[in-house]
């Protein structure tokens, strides 16, 4: 685990036929909660809560990037799920653009904070057929969420039932094609094991829409890029033996606005040919 150093070594295996990657061994939903502690980097605060400036304004261009898409794609605000909807900042996002909004979260500290902060609908669990009605909403997403289901094609029924016909599906995940994989290996920040059950390309990620009945209709990217990155670097200076000062040195000057610009060119290279560390996939409900 490179993000909270807890306990227990993983390995990451691909699978030769289909070419899926996934986490081993595979543990279970009682087993992995003790990864995800209430600092988890998932479960930010509102971003109108941020005390430095500069990262409220940038969780707010977060936000209003992903709610954008879906305003760009769906024809009127309505009802909207986002499965994993961690602290529902997003969800509140979409809450001022007119659309009626619920979640879905398994950490109960996650959970609470989106439930009092924000005043929607979430339900504290995993995602259950008893939990809304057959057609009942326009848009569905999952945002950095399907690596993290142990039988996303169970998921992906469950979402397909509950979308309307013609709805959306909105995911985001770590493209396992990406450049920075074959940069950083291990220490690529998408692996993150072992919160993440399976890595998929967008060969394996559309196989699995295909088999569940959804349409894909777009990969793209626009999410990640340099805070990926960063994390992957600061994951690959963790196991270097240099001065703790100049891991500091480093990932500051990464963090600079003169390597923002530098770096930029290579991010929208990496997308435009969906080598991204992040990959959104646009689907559709087909009957």
């Amino acid at each position: 685990d490179r993000l909270h150093e807890l306990k227990g070594e993983f390995s990451v295996v691909k699978c030769k036929q289909c070419g899926l990657i996934a986490v081993q061994p595979k543990l279970s939903l009682e087993e992995v909660s003790v990864y995800y502690p209430t600092d988890y980097i998932s479960f930010p605060i509102a971003a109108v809560d941020e005390n430095s400036l500069l990262k409220k304004l940038d969780s707010k261009h977060g936000i209003n990037r992903r709610c954008k898409v879906i305003i760009e794609r769906a024809k009127e605000p309505g009802r909207i799920l986002d499965v994993g909807c961690a602290t529902g900042n997003f969800l509140n996002g979409m809450q001022h653009y007119g659309w009626e909004c619920f979640g879905v979260e398994p950490n109960e500290y996650a959970a609470n904070y989106a439930k009092n902060r924000f005043n929607f609908q979430v339900i504290n669990g995993y995602l259950s057929k008893d939990h809304f009605p057959s057609d009942y909403f326009e848009v569905v997403t999952l945002w950095d969420v399907v690596e993290h289901l142990p039988d996303p094609k169970k998921d992906l029924s469950l979402i397909w039932n509950i979308l309307k016909p013609g709805g959306l599906l909105v995911i985001t995940t770590p493209n396992a094609d990406a450049w920075e994989r074959k940069i950083f290996g291990e220490n690529w920040v998408g692996l993150d094991v072992p919160r993440h059950y399976h890595i998929f390309t967008p060969v394996t990620i559309q196989d699995m829409l295909n088999k569940s009945s959804f349409q894909t209709q777009e990969i793209m990217s626009f999410t990640g890029r340099l805070g990926a990155f960063i994390l992957s670097m600061e994951f690959f200076l963790k196991g270097k033996d240099i001065p703790s000062w100049s891991k500091r040195l480093i990932l500051s000057i990464l963090r600079s606005l003169p390597c923002r610009i530098i770096m930029h060119p290579f991010f929208l290279l990496a997308e435009k040919v969906n080598r991204s560390s992040i990959m959104t996939v646009f689907a559709r409900k087909v009957s």
